[in-house]
């Protein structure tokens, strides 16, 4: 059967890519900027949104690069440690804030279903009531359930992508269909990123990646590009986030190097605390500079110079409460 083949000079399994923090700096940068932009009412130029799709990839390159499978329970444990506490105690905080400064009235089910990190499957209305990021957490979360399942059912690459294949056409046309446009542009069309991830994690492992022209990738194609194409979706996310981590690893990384590598350095930094950012930065920079500048400056619409500083002040209480939390559970929990 025809093969498609690429390969590596060497496999990097075992070695700690210093790009890969970088790129989850470059992603949260992005994501930052879009919100940023949101809140000023700028036209999305940037595109920033496509910080996600970097996430999802980066997602499916790390596990594809980890130590051998440990078994279900071992896997989702040391993933829900590093996801869940994080997510709880930012999610308590939003709910008492809220609650009290904003006045915010919300269900015991929505309550309970964003504890659960499963409130991005039940529509746009919960997906986006308590914090516009969390949403997020539910898809991170099915991706680890979805690899953890289906790992050792697919032993070959070719089955791997058919399934993820199945499963992204299945999630987008749900929530499409059902008229849940923000879960469906935000999680619906992402899913393609996190299998084109393990594709890459497996070449970087091993040295060498092989397809096999068959079947089996021939109906991967047809499920993924053709049948959701009918409707109008076009998983294009997918294609620009992973243009984006190309530009920066071989286009950009270099001379940012040399010439500031102290920018290579804030990434790092960026992408080691993305996800406490990623949490967090919304709510200091939206709803509470709008509501801080209401409180302390009476003034219900605020100027662009304003919310831009507001939007500073914000961020620099994002980043060292980000440090803080991470520190925090480092004491507590074992990654």
């Amino acid at each position: 059967m025809p093969t498609v083949s690429l390969s590596l000079p060497a496999p990097l399994a075992g070695r700690r890519l210093l790009e890969l923090d970088e790129l989850k700096g470059v992603a949260i940068a992005l994501v930052v900027l879009y919100h940023a932009g949101g809140v000023l009412v700028w036209n999305n130029t940037l595109h920033g949104d496509l910080g996600v799709d970097i996430f999802v990839i980066l997602s499916g390159i790390g596990l594809a690069l980890s130590p051998a499978f440990p078994g279900f329970v071992p896997f989702m444990r040391r993933r829900l440690r590093r996801i869940l506490p994080a997510y709880w105690l930012v999610l308590t905080a939003a709910l008492l804030l809220n609650t009290h400064f904003l006045q915010k009235d919300y269900s015991a089910a929505n309550i309970l279903l964003h504890y659960l990190g499963i409130h991005g499957w039940f529509g746009d209305f919960y997906a986006m009531s308590i914090n516009d990021s969390f949403w997020f957490v539910t898809l991170i979360l099915s991706l680890y359930l979805l690899y953890a399942g289906l790992r050792q059912w697919l032993p070959d690459l070719e089955r791997q992508l058919l399934a993820g294949a199945a499963v992204s056409v299945v999630v987008a046309f749900v929530f499409f269909l059902t008229g849940q446009s923000g879960v469906f542009a935000h999680l619906g069309v992402r899913i393609p990123g996190f299998f084109l991830g393990l594709l890459l994690g497996h070449l970087l492992r091993t040295g060498r990646l092989d397809l096999k022209l068959g079947p089996a990738l021939g109906l991967a194609g047809f499920v993924l590009l053709y049948v959701p194409y009918t409707q109008g979706i076009i998983f294009y996310t997918t294609v620009a986030g992973f243009s984006l981590m190309g530009l920066y690893v071989f286009v950009l990384r270099a001379p940012l190097a040399r010439v500031a590598p102290a920018a290579v350095r804030g990434l790092t930094f960026l992408g080691n605390h993305s996800l406490e950012i990623f949490l967090m930065h919304q709510l200091l920079i939206r709803e509470y500079n709008y509501y801080l500048q209401g409180r302390w400056f009476n003034d219900g619409q605020p100027s662009s110079g304003s919310l831009i500083m507001g939007m500073v002040i914000g961020l620099a209480l994002t980043l060292f409460l980000s440090v803080e939390l991470r520190r925090l559970l480092q004491r507590f929990i074992r990654e």
